[in-house]
């Protein structure tokens, strides 16, 4: 019959995993996120607009995002090539890639930053307004089309319920918002 050995094993307490400093796990995870990129990591890519296409040149595999929110899944590879060849889907807001890694190697952060402060609710304030309505003006025409549903969605959701900014963004988007006012 053989014999077995049982060897210590060290045990974590529970409650000390508990104890272990928020800013340790963040780092750990950073650490994690920051791995270069390889060509056949498949990297998520959302549509900001709708009805946008995409064939790849090399492999002729073609991507479509036929709404707001699809997302199809893309080899960073694909990107990079869609990237030297046209800049447009991403600097244009059509489309973007969910990891922040790609966006930082573009150099599209500020752009993705612009995009993430329009579509915040908390934004559309009496304060904020001058600075929403110059944001709005700066963006692709194809993005407008969706920012304005956006700010209709978040009237119509009482997100948004200052007359004052509703009036601004009226006058300054050329659409009426205040019918959808509770």
């Amino acid at each position: 019959m053989a014999r077995t050995t049982i060897k210590s094993i060290d045990v974590v307490n529970v409650d000390e995993t508990k104890e272990m400093n928020e800013e340790t796990i963040q780092d750990v995870k950073k650490s994690i996120k920051e791995e270069p990129l390889k060509d056949s990591d498949e990297i998520e890519v959302i549509s900001l607009v709708s009805n946008v296409s995409y064939k790849d040149s090399k492999t002729l595999d073609i991507y479509e995002w036929r709404e707001i929110g699809h997302v199809e899944y893309m080899t960073f590879d694909t990107l990079k090539n869609m990237w030297r060849n046209n800049k447009g889907y991403f600097k244009n807001l059509w489309l973007k890639p969910k990891d922040n890694r790609v966006i930082k190697q573009f150099g599209l952060i500020k752009t993705f930053e612009n995009y993430e402060y329009l579509m915040d609710g908390s934004n559309y304030t009496k304060k904020n307004i001058d600075a929403i309505c110059d944001a709005i003006k700066l963006t692709p025409n194809g993005l407008k089309i969706a920012i304005c549903d956006k700010v209709k969605s978040l009237v119509v959701n009482s997100e948004v319920t200052d007359v004052y900014v509703i009036r601004e963004l009226e006058k300054r988007l050329h659409i009426n918002l205040i019918d959808f006012l509770d």
